[in-house]
Parts: structure tokens; C-alpha cells; sequence
């Protein structure tokens, strides 16, 4: 008797533990299911008062509005930041009561679409002075606007950088013929400069000094040029000896570069001249395979390197002044 007691005593204490183990489970999940949903309005919160709430941007301006113009853009575009943020200057008594919907919708007065009869649709941009005409200023306050445009002239993402910097000057130097690549073969300026700038090393390089190849364009069994043999770095810290095209000028090379990209499918299967936008030709200038180089990590950073030389030195802004009505 006192055994079947036992064991019946027993059969219940498991019962008891086998609810408390599920019950335990049951709150675990709903623990989690908590921890999500207080992410989640986290997240939604935090993009709402980001859109809606007056920002702290006094220390970063520029990146502030570099990132709002490509936002507004649709990534179709350019947009000029310096023309966002001079309209904001007049708006505001300081910027850190900027809100970003506000910008955005600035933003959006300054691109026009159109659809064809085909159902296409194309992306303008419009000048200064017609968004101007639109917004609510007076006189007084278009005139600061565009007082405001001249005062930003020589703002960089970059501050170290001045007008008649270096850089500057390497930039001058090769802009005429890089946009005259981008009317013929829709390689945006940004692109060609930016590239110019990173495979070169603002044309200090030992393969554009003896050759004038400003892309690390190699030579292989399609060139029917000059070559010069040259040690590169191919990935994290490896090294190469590898043979390069080599050209008379500066202006042969980005014109080859425009070629080089036409003739080759595969930057056309990965999208580079459907891309109408910085950030997009980049990605596919890496997805292509243009640069094998990889970080510590292995992770490529081609595209990412690329788009960050383009915003430092507002490369962005030449496609901007060829896109402008």
C-alpha cells in the first residue's frame, strides 16, 4: 500500500513537473515574442523620429545631406546637397531643428517625371532657381539661398579640403573628359573620376606615372597596345606581378576605361548601364568583378571604398551639373 502510494505520489510530482517545464517554455516564448515587438516599435519609432523630429546634425552637416539627396533622388538622379541644405540654412534658424521629411519633400521639387506612351519613365532634375520659384521665400530670403549656395562652394565631406587644393586640381584636370565619356557611353563622371582617383592614387601611382593608365586596366590577350609590367595588390595584403595597358595620355586612358567597360558583357549583365546613379553603377562595377580586392575579413569593399572617395570629394556633384535642365 505504502509502495503504490509512493508511486502514485510520484507519477503526480512528474505531472507537476511536466506543467512546470511547459509553462516554463510558454514564457520563454512569450519573453521573446516581447523582445521582438519592442525592437520592432524601437525600430519603427526610431524612423519616424528620424523623419519627423528635429535632428542634432550641427557636427555633420554634410554627411546629413549628402545621404537626404541621394535618398530623394530614387537613386535615379543626382541631386546637389549644397542646394538642399542653402534652402535649409534659410528655413531654419539653426540646422539642428532640421527634419528630414521636410528635406525629402524639398528634395522631391527638384526632380520632374515623365512617362512616354510606352509606360517609361524618365527622371529631370531641375535647376536652383526653378525650385526656388516654387517655395514659399520672398525675395529677400531667394537671395540668401543663394548666397548660401556660394558659401557651401567649398564644403567637402572631407574637411581638410580646400578649392585650390591638390586633389581639387587632379579632379579639374580630368572632369572635361570624363563627362564627355559619360554623354557618349553613360559612365557617370563620379564614376570615371572616383575610379581615377582609386586605381591611381590621384594619378601618383608607379603604373600611371610610366604609363598613364589611370583604371589598373590590365593587358591581356584583347589589347593590341602598349604594356608595361607593374606589382599590384590583389587582395588583403597579397602581391603580384601582372602586365598593364599603357597610353600616351591621360585622355586616352579614360577613354579606353569607357571602352573597356562598353565592350566587356558582363558589366552590361550586371547592370552598369541600366544604373542612373552613383551607388548603383559602383555595385555593379564590383558585382561585375572589376576588383577582386577584399578586406581582413574577405569581404569585398570595391563598391563601398568607391562610393566613399565619390562623397568625399562631392564627385557626385558633377553628374548632378550634366543632369540639370
Amino acid at each position: 500500500m505504502g509502495k503504490k502510494r509512493i508511486k502514485h505520489l510520484g507519477k503526480k510530482k512528474r505531472r507537476k513537473k511536466n506543467i512546470y517545464v511547459k509553462s516554463k517554455i510558454r514564457g520563454v516564448g512569450i519573453t521573446i515574442l516581447l523582445v521582438i515587438s519592442i525592437i520592432s516599435i524601437f525600430n519603427i519609432s526610431k524612423y519616424i523620429e528620424e523623419l519627423y523630429v528635429g535632428k542634432d546634425i550641427e557636427s555633420n552637416k554634410v554627411e546629413y545631406y549628402i545621404e537626404v539627396a541621394d535618398e530623394a533622388s530614387e537613386y535615379k538622379v543626382q541631386l546637389n546637397w549644397k542646394e538642399l541644405m542653402a534652402i535649409d540654412m534659410v528655413r531654419y534658424d539653426d540646422l539642428t531643428a532640421v527634419k528630414k521629411k521636410d528635406t525629402l519633400k524639398i528634395g522631391d521639387m527638384f526632380i520632374s517625371k515623365e512617362q512616354n506612351n510606352d509606360g517609361i519613365v524618365t527622371y529631370k532634375v531641375k535647376s536652383f532657381n526653378e525650385v526656388l520659384d516654387k517655395i514659399d521665400f520672398n525675395k529677400d530670403e531667394k537671395n540668401d539661398a543663394k548666397k548660401n549656395v556660394k558659401l557651401l562652394e567649398s564644403a567637402y565631406l572631407d574637411s581638410s579640403i580646400t578649392s585650390d587644393n591638390s586633389k581639387i586640381s587632379f579632379i579639374n584636370s580630368i572632369k572635361k573628359v570624363a563627362v564627355e565619356s559619360y554623354k557618349k557611353y553613360g559612365i557617370l563622371p563620379s564614376i570615371t573620376v572616383g575610379q581615377a582617383i582609386l586605381e591611381s592614387g590621384w594619378g601618383q601611382s608607379e603604373l600611371s606615372l610610366k604609363s598613364n593608365n589611370m583604371f589598373g586596366i590590365k593587358a591581356d590577350n584583347r589589347w593590341n597596345g602598349k604594356s608595361i609590367e607593374v606589382v599590384t595588390s590583389e587582395n588583403y595584403n597579397d602581391k603580384i606581378v601582372a602586365s598593364f595597358r599603357s597610353y600616351d595620355s591621360i585622355g586616352d586612358s579614360i577613354k579606353d576605361h569607357a571602352m573597356f567597360l562598353v565592350e566587356n558583357k558582363r558589366y552590361k549583365e550586371h547592370g552598369l548601364f541600366e544604373a542612373t546613379h552613383y551607388i548603383t553603377q559602383a555595385q555593379s562595377l564590383e558585382d561585375a568583378g572589376y576588383s577582386t580586392k577584399t578586406n581582413e575579413s574577405g569581404e569585398k569593399i570595391y563598391a563601398d571604398t568607391l562610393i566613399n572617395v565619390i562623397r568625399s570629394y562631392n564627385l557626385q556633384l558633377i553628374d548632378h551639373e550634366v543632369q540639370v535642365k
